[in-house]
C-alpha cells in the first residue's frame, strides 16, 4: 500500500469523524472528500471500522512512543513530569482531528479493537501514576489519591484538543508549562517551594521573563 495514500486517508477520515460524527459519516462522503470511488477507496480498506482503528491506534501510538522515551530518561521525577505533560500537550495540540476522534469515538470500536486501544490508554495514564508515586516516595509531592490525580491532569490535556488554536494567544508549550505550574501547586508537599523545569527556566530566561 502507498503509505502516503493511505495517511491521506486516514486524514480525511479523521478530519470528517470529528466534523460530523463517525456514525453520520459514510464511506460515500470519504470517497467524494478524496474524490475517488467508493470501490477505489475498498481496496484500502474493508470497513468504516478499519479507518476508526486505525486513527485511533495512530494516537496511542503516538502518545506512547514519546512517553517511553521519557520515562527512560536519567531525569529528575519533577523533569520527567514536566517532558510529559508538555508531550501529552503538544500532542493533543499538533493532531487535533485524530486525537479529537480518538477521545470522542473509540466506543464505536468493535469490544477487542476498543480493549486493546483502551489497555494502550491505561498503559500511558501509568507512566503519571509511577512518577507521582515517586514523588511522593522522595518527599517532594504531598500524599494524594493519585488515580484521581491522574484523571485530573489527563482531563487538562485531553481537552486540549477541543479548544486549542494554533493561532491563539498561548503557545502549546506556553500553555503546558501552565498546566505544569497548576499541577505542581497542587501537589507539592507543603513547605517546599515549587522548582520549574530545566527547559521552563531556559526559555523564561532568554525571553527576559526572569
Amino acid at each position: 500500500m502507498n503509505k502516503s495514500r493511505w495517511e491521506e486517508i486516514v486524514a480525511v477520515a479523521a478530519r470528517l469523524f470529528r466534523e460530523k460524527g463517525y456514525r453520520a459519516t459514510t464511506m460515500d462522503d470519504i470517497a467524494n472528500e478524496l474524490n475517488v470511488t467508493k470501490p477505489a477507496l475498498y481496496y484500502y480498506i474493508d470497513s468504516k471500522h478499519d479507518l476508526l482503528y486505525a486513527i485511533c491506534e495512530a494516537a496511542t501510538e503516538r502518545l506512547m512512543e514519546g512517553a517511553k522515551r521519557i520515562m527512560e530518561e536519567d531525569a529528575p521525577v519533577e523533569e520527567k513530569l514536566w517532558h510529559l505533560i508538555r508531550w501529552h500537550v503538544n500532542m493533543f495540540s499538533a493532531h487535533g482531528d485524530v486525537i479529537a476522534v480518538y477521545l470522542a469515538e473509540e466506543g464505536e470500536l468493535p469490544p477487542e479493537r476498543r480493549s486493546f486501544i483502551r489497555s494502550l490508554s491505561r498503559e500511558y495514564e501509568s507512566y503519571y501514576r509511577q512518577l507521582l508515586e515517586a514523588g511522593i516516595g522522595e518527599g517532594k509531592f504531598r500524599k494524594m489519591d493519585v488515580p484521581m490525580a491522574v484523571r485530573a491532569i489527563s482531563g487538562m490535556c485531553n481537552w486540549l484538543s477541543v479548544w486549542f488554536r494554533p493561532e491563539g494567544e498561548y503557545s502549546a508549550d506556553q500553555i503546558a508549562e501552565i498546566f505544569f505550574d497548576i499541577f505542581m501547586r497542587g501537589c507539592a508537599r507543603e513547605g517546599r517551594e515549587v522548582d520549574q523545569p530545566v527547559g521552563v527556566r531556559g526559555r523564561r530566561a532568554r525571553e527576559g521573563e526572569v
